[in-house]
């Protein structure tokens, strides 16, 4: 168009005005933006199908970036992010994950990166447990939903960040066949009750946006916080906890079979069946690991009774 001497600025206008319309219409798409993850060791492209998308999304799984020639081969899977009929669809090839609104979508494909993690199938088992990590050993704190282990985990990476603590995973860690373990470096989600007790120590978490989960329970993801690698890292230290109003703070050692009843209660396959090499995992794993049960009723006590522990 510009070839007969049409002015260049007008062109451009036009052009822009077209293709406006024509994304719109559907005639077109425009090119979708792309992320890519390490998520416990599997590649994993994210392509938005639009900026909005990627603005509402990319910025939670920011850290967990690679290059995106990092493998020659590709990556293991790709997650396509679409807006369809007003609402956010998240895709793994031609099947629906997730049918979400937009504020829903972080908690979605965090739940779907999860998921893609564990069936991969390159790990034993995979254990409902908060990670921290300081001189090359993890820290478990394992427990049922509601226990505290993002909030504690949380605390105890910043009360004990100068002695060289880091948070390296707050939800889920996979178990390899040499006992070891590597956890998925989400951002922790923090649910409301934990808002008040966490925000002295980080004002600004008042100030971040609120997602809901598939069950509708609101979170925050709090990123910034000391943190540590993933793994895999040899376990020094498993702590149950049992979070009791009015209980007192206390930390008593257990019996590793204990300690391995209530890990199994929250431990998962890629086929959903604990075989014998996810039972020779978690024995390898319990064998160079103090097994403890922590009962508390506020933050600051087991604060300080693991901060105890650690140190010793």
């Amino acid at each position: 168009m510009g070839g007969p001497g049409l002015p260049d600025g007008e062109v451009r206008a036009w052009l822009g005005q077209a293709v406006a319309e024509w994304t719109r219409l559907g005639l077109i798409r425009p090119p979708a933006v792309r992320q890519h993850l390490d998520i416990g060791g599997t590649r994993v492209e994210i392509r938005y199908a639009a900026a909005f998308l990627a603005d509402l999304a990319a910025p939670d799984f920011r850290h967990l970036e690679v290059a995106r020639g990092t493998v020659d081969d590709g990556p293991d899977c790709r997650f396509d992010v679409a807006e369809e009929d007003g609402t956010v669809v998240i895709r793994r090839g031609a099947l629906a994950l997730a049918t979400c609104r937009p504020d829903e979508i972080v908690p979605a494909l965090r739940g779907a990166l999860t998921l893609e993690a564990v069936q991969r199938g390159r790990h034993a088992v995979a254990l409902h447990a908060a990670t921290l990590a300081a001189g090359g050993h993890a820290l478990l704190l394992s427990g049922c939903p509601g226990a505290g282990k993002s909030t504690l985990a949380v605390g105890l990476a910043a009360a004990l960040a100068r002695s060289g603590l880091g948070l390296a995973g707050d939800d889920v860690a996979l178990l390899g066949a040499d006992g070891r373990v590597t956890a998925l470096r989400f951002a922790p989600a923090l649910k409301p009750g934990s808002w008040p007790l966490l925000a002295g120590m980080r004002p600004d978490l008042l100030d971040l946006p609120v997602h809901v989960r598939y069950d509708g329970q609101q979170v925050r993801f709090l990123d910034g916080l000391p943190s540590a690698g993933g793994g895999p890292l040899p376990v020094r230290w498993i702590v149950g906890l049992d979070r009791r109003d009015g209980a007192g703070p206390a930390l008593e050692r257990l019996d590793p079979l204990e300690t391995l009843r209530d890990l199994i209660g929250g431990a998962a396959s890629a086929d959903d069946r604990l075989g014998t090499g996810a039972f020779q995992a978690l024995a390898r794993m319990l064998d160079g690991a103090g097994c403890y049960r922590l009962t508390y009723a506020r933050l600051d006590d087991a604060v300080a009774l693991l901060a105890g522990l650690c140190g010793s």
